[in-house]
């Protein structure tokens, strides 16, 4: 989905993997900052990665796809509800409520503690990385502080953003008679938001760029990328209302 916004995917040889290495570190080395300790064992290293990934997040426009989902959306009862492993804020930039939102993942643009030596989370305000400035602190006892978001082996995560927006989704559900999910882009490599979609009770629709297929009778793959997908879909549903008027 964040593609589509000019936010390279993570993976890959087009993506932050190399669009954003500190200097003088090989791309053999970057999957060590994707762990949960990088920011204790190469603090320089880790903040100049996602301090340049943070800014490429602020700077991002989401795309029409956004829009266009907010507006299939307003005509139901209940709205919709974003559930992401995107942890580039996409979806409040686009207009979507902070408290319909899941970022199962975390967020790129809250801080928390490396110890942590409290549950205590905050906005990332200014931060950015230039050469010489400071490494970000926490702000309760000054050791050094980390995005909000989860790593690989990473015990020291604070989660607690994460378990409020997931209350608020089950509460949201609980009222739900006939939902359906719109999954798109969910990679197998993690599979967070595919493993959420088959369980959630609730035909599927899925759209990807290499893996589109679909084991129940209930749901339906689409092979492509988020906004033309999305776009598509848009204009069948069009089609559709303007032949209901005309038999009508």
């Amino acid at each position: 989905m964040s593609v589509d916004s000019g936010l390279p995917a993570f993976r890959g040889s087009d993506g932050l993997w190399t669009a954003l290495l500190p200097e003088g570190m090989s791309e053999r080395e970057v999957g060590s900052l994707t762990q949960g300790d990088c920011f204790v064992i190469r603090p320089e290293q880790a903040w100049t990665f996602y301090g340049h990934a943070l800014d490429a997040c602020r700077h991002a426009t989401p795309h029409d796809g956004y829009r266009l989902i907010r507006a299939w959306a307003a005509d139901k009862r209940h709205g919709a509800f974003a559930y992401t492993s995107n942890v580039d804020g996409q979806f409040q930039t686009a207009g979507f409520p902070d408290d319909r939102v899941v970022e199962c993942h975390g967020t790129i643009h809250s801080l928390q503690c490396t110890v942590p030596c409290t549950q205590s989370l905050w906005h990332t305000g200014r931060v950015s990385r230039e050469a010489g400035d400071a490494l970000p602190a926490c702000i309760h006892c000054g050791a050094l502080a980390r995005p909000n978001f989860l790593m690989f082996s990473d015990v020291d995560w604070v989660p607690v953003r994460t378990a409020t927006q997931q209350a608020n989704l089950r509460k949201w559900r609980a009222d739900i008679e006939r939902p359906v999910v719109l999954e798109i882009g969910a990679g197998l490599a993690v599979p967070s938001i595919r493993l959420f979609a088959e369980t959630f009770g609730a035909p599927l629709i899925r759209i990807n760029l290499e893996d589109e297929r679909v084991d129940r009778v209930t749901d339906v793959g689409i092979r492509g990328t988020a906004l033309a997908v999305l776009r598509e879909i848009d204009a069948a549903l069009t089609a559709g209302a303007r032949l209901v008027e005309t038999i009508s």
